[in-house]
């Protein structure tokens, strides 16, 4: 990295790869919540699908934060 230039881009790389592997993280929960044989089993995998939703949104907030970021500087 050559310095703060590439700090935004470096960032919104960032953000984009953990949004892709959340994104198919949620997708692989989806499907096991779908497929749960037993009420707790299900329960637990909707925890874990609600907590992957809530950081997939959390990141998604941060890639707009970083686009209107670069917006501004280019």
């Amino acid at each position: 990295m050559s310095g703060n230039a590439d700090a935004p881009e470096a960032q919104l790389r960032a953000i984009d790869g953990a949004l892709d592997v959340l994104f198919t993280l949620r997708e692989e929960f989806a499907q096991w919540l779908e497929e749960a044989q037993s009420e707790e089993r299900r329960e637990e995998l909707e925890n874990v699908y609600r907590h992957i939703d809530t950081m997939e949104r959390e990141y998604q907030r941060r890639r707009d934060e970083a686009m209107k970021t670069l917006a501004a500087k280019g």
